[in-house]
């Protein structure tokens, strides 16, 4: 069954509007380094009188409001899903230029008539050019292998910030890049069997 980019636009904006319906874009939550107070115990250096002080002092995360916004876990999926397909484009990208230029400087084969060990440097080189959806597909899967690798190696390290390391966003981040790593496989599928229909690919 031949997925469309249609009817899979269709699915990805009716799971991303039942999500943000129900879960909204942001909420808010009690600023954690303060507790909700607004204010913060801590010694700070005083420019008007050049001394330190040690006292209450509003809090820098919430503004001595009390309150934080947070993304919920659908605004992350929804960055997820955009960081995943942007960087499956890029990868899928890079591979087909890097086997038709070595395919250029290589002309030597297009005359091989077969080519079976995958740890021959030019195996995919040779199947770009004989058998093209083979080779298609065998990108499409490992540039989704690692454009989840890469997605998710850019996304740990943020989730050290003290905002974010906090275990609600901590699980937001996590339902999110869940959520979004999912509906890039659809995405993924869909390329693979409409790639006769990509211009890239003329």
């Amino acid at each position: 069954m031949k997925l469309s980019f249609i009817a899979l636009v269709i699915f990805l904006v009716f799971c991303f509007f039942l999500g943000f319906s129900v879960f909204g874009f942001m909420y808010d939550v009690a600023c954690p380094k303060c507790n909700g107070t607004g204010q913060v115990w801590e010694k700070r250096y005083d420019f008007d009188t050049e001394t330190w002080i040690t006292g209450y002092w509003p809090c820098p995360t919430c503004g001595a409001s009390g309150e934080v916004y947070l993304y919920s876990s659908v605004s992350y999926a929804l960055l997820f899903f955009l960081g995943f397909v942007l960087c499956f484009l890029l990868s899928f990208a890079l591979d087909y230029g890097v086997a038709a230029l070595r395919l250029r400087q290589n002309p030597w084969v297009k005359d091989v008539k077969e080519m079976h060990s995958w740890f021959n440097p030019m195996y995919f080189v040779w199947l770009f050019h004989v058998n093209r959806k083979k080779w298609v597909k065998w990108t499409t899967a490992l540039s989704l292998i690692a454009t989840v690798s890469i997605v998710t190696a850019i996304a740990v390290p943020l989730t050290s910030y003290p905002l974010i390391s906090t275990p609600i966003v901590g699980q937001d981040i996590f339902v999110g890049w869940l959520v979004g790593a999912a509906l890039t496989i659809p995405f993924a599928f869909a390329w693979y069997q409409n790639y006769e229909d990509l211009s890239i690919l003329a």
